[in-house]
Parts: structure tokens; sequence; C-alpha cells
């Protein structure tokens, strides 16, 4: 497999997280139903990338020896994670706060 070949599973996996991130960045607002699905259909991209995954560990012997091209589009994948547990953090909370109104709790 060659560098080509990474670069392809790279973005692919880049792309199940932005549309995890999109999924994320919406859920605050979601009533429970659609927010249930919201984190239904993120479990499914986890599933996804984890596929991924297997299919790069070829490459990890190689990881030392990237492009450019690659190292760019790993940073930029982690950029996304990022964002991603940091808007979730955030929902959490406000979940959290929201449980506890209903359930006649302070916040």
């Amino acid at each position: 497999m060659g560098e080509h070949e990474l670069l392809h599973l790279l973005k692919k996996k880049k792309s199940f997280f932005e549309a995890m991130l999109e999924l994320t960045e919406d859920e605050a607002e979601l009533p429970v139903p659609e927010w249930i699905s919201a984190l239904e259909q993120k479990k499914i991209l986890l599933s996804c990338i984890d596929e991924i995954d297997s299919e790069m560990y070829p490459f990890k012997s190689n990881l030392h020896d990237i492009s450019q091209e690659i190292s760019e589009e790993l940073d930029n994948i982690r950029k996304v994670v990022k964002q991603i547990l940091y808007i979730d953090a955030i929902n959490q909370e406000k979940r959290k706060r929201e449980l506890r109104l209903e359930n006649g709790l302070e916040a």
C-alpha cells in the first residue's frame, strides 16, 4: 500500500469525524428523541472510523516517513477531534442542567 492509499484513508476518516462534528454541534438543541438518534449516528460513525483504522494498520510501521501532505491531514483530523471533544463537553453540561431542572433539582 502506498502513500496515495494512506492519504485516501485519512481523508475518508476526516470526513467521518467532520460528520460527527456536525452532529455534535447540533445535538445540544435537539429534543431527547432526536438527541438519542444523533448519539446512535455518532456510534455508527465511530464504527466506520474503527474500520478505517484497521485498514490503516499496515501503514503503522511507516508512519515515521510520512509526507507533508499526510502530516497536514493528520493535524486536520486532530483539530476536528479536539472540536468534537470541546463541544461535546459543553453539550453534556447543558444536558445535565436540563435533566436536573426536569427532575426539580437546582442547576
